[in-house]
């Protein structure tokens, strides 16, 4: 479509790159031909002599969003962002609320592409990360997984997670050798492009106008445990006994059918095994391990450091006094509950989303019919399964098979 064809309720979005001067002939023709143009402050100063009505962003975004619609049924908009419409932008919203149909997508460069434009840095093997909307742990975690793939990781910055803070926490995962190229105001006058390791970033303030990339140093894939799944007991710091062995902790993870972005519980953590697993395994939104015993849970942290497990939240408590404050879980793992059990599943019943599952292994024959009962009781799906480990152990130049303990594992699941 050209822009002498542009009739209501047709929708120009317009990417800005870093400024006006990234604008080609066709986007200034689409924004000649506009009767409103929607945009930031920043953006619409660009355009003081056009003739049609200018409306700023407000907030909450979804009056504008409503706006927009509202006005573009009789008037020709053009809504102008930042970058590309479509990386990160608002792009994305527009068409989820319009259409992909009532749209025509200008694009344009994105902030990742002129800071590294201006550093003369490739960007082919890069992914990018956005705080914007995003837990800030939920984040660290996924820069420090790209690093470890020895690629670039971009980073959209916000208010609270800053250059500096970003410089942190690298530090506190271990990667204090990364070097951060940061772009301040690019495309303005003040623009300017940093390279520092992260002790030189930790301390300094810059442009809330900013993005990173961040390149990974010698020690991005070393100390960090390789392997994806399967540690054996060995991996994690544990008190004799008080871990859920490789071989059931492998059924259990498979019996969550865990999902990205999911809420898990584990409740009983001790040393942290399935939630450090269940983290390594699926981008999970939050993981809160539950622990009460003081000596357990120090060891649970000190697990959780080592495996750089920053997405896993441990509380020491008692998992009948905490998990009521917690966000409703999608996926709930029950290793121990103590004299606690009763209490703690009514509260996981009353707090589990629709169609989450509960996962709960169990030894004793009293325990695993009391959990039964209760998830039937309660109209949930149940399904039981018993595990027999046998492992091999040396018999002079022999080998014998030595039995562990059966373990149950009982899933319930809603409806």
């Amino acid at each position: 479509m050209k822009p002498s064809e542009w009739k209501p309720p047709r929708i120009a979005v317009i990417g800005m790159g870093t400024g006006p001067q990234w604008l080609g002939a066709l986007a200034l023709e689409w924004i000649r031909a506009a009767q409103t143009l929607v945009g930031s402050a920043r953006h619409l100063e660009s355009f003081p002599d056009h003739a049609g009505e200018k409306l700023h962003f407000r907030s909450p975004l979804s009056e504008s969003i409503e706006e927009i619609g509202r006005i573009s049924n009789t008037n020709r908009v053009a809504v102008l962002c930042s970058g590309d419409p479509l990386f990160f932008g608002i792009g994305k919203t527009l068409a989820q609320s319009f259409g992909k149909e009532r749209l025509v997508i200008l694009p344009n460069v994105t902030s990742v592409q002129a800071l590294c434009a201006g550093a003369c840095e490739s960007w082919d093997l890069t992914e990018t990360v956005s705080f914007h909307g995003a837990k800030g742990y939920a984040g660290i975690e996924r820069i420090l997984e790209i690093l470890k793939k020895g690629r670039k990781a971009a980073v959209l910055t916000d208010p609270a997670h800053t250059p500096g803070w970003l410089a942190r926490e690298l530090i506190r995962s271990g990667n204090p050798d990364c070097r951060l190229l940061i772009g301040e105001d690019l495309g303005t006058p003040s623009e300017a492009i940093h390279l520092l390791l992260p002790p030189e970033a930790a301390n300094l303030e810059f442009s809330p106008l900013n993005v990173l990339l961040v390149k990974p140093g010698g020690s991005a894939k070393n100390e960090v445990p390789q392997r994806v799944f399967g540690f054996e007991e060995e991996a994690f710091e544990r008190d004799a006994g008080m871990i859920t062995k490789m071989e059931v902790r492998a059924v259990a993870l498979a019996s969550l059918q865990l999902q990205d972005d999911q809420v898990l519980w584990d409740l009983g953590a001790a040393t942290g095994s399935v939630s450090i697993e269940a983290a390594r395994i699926a981008r999970l939104g939050q993981v809160f391990a539950i622990e009460k015993d003081s000596s357990r849970y120090a060891k649970l942290l000190r697990n959780l450091e080592k495996f750089r497990a920053y997405r896993v939240r441990a509380i020491c408590a008692k998992a009948s006094e905490a998990i009521d404050a917690l966000p409703s879980p999608d996926r709930v793992f029950i290793g121990g509950s103590g004299t606690d059990l009763e209490t703690i599943l009514d509260i996981v019943s009353r707090k589990l989303l629709p169609g989450g599952l509960v996962v709960q292994t169990a030894v004793l024959l009293q325990t695993l019919e009391k959990v039964e009962t209760f998830w039937k009781r309660k109209g949930f799906q149940v399904s039981i399964l018993q595990i027999q480990v046998n492992r091999s152990v040396p018999t002079g130049k022999d080998l014998r098979l030595e039995a562990l303990n059966p373990v149950f594992i009982l899933t319930a699941k809603s409806n």
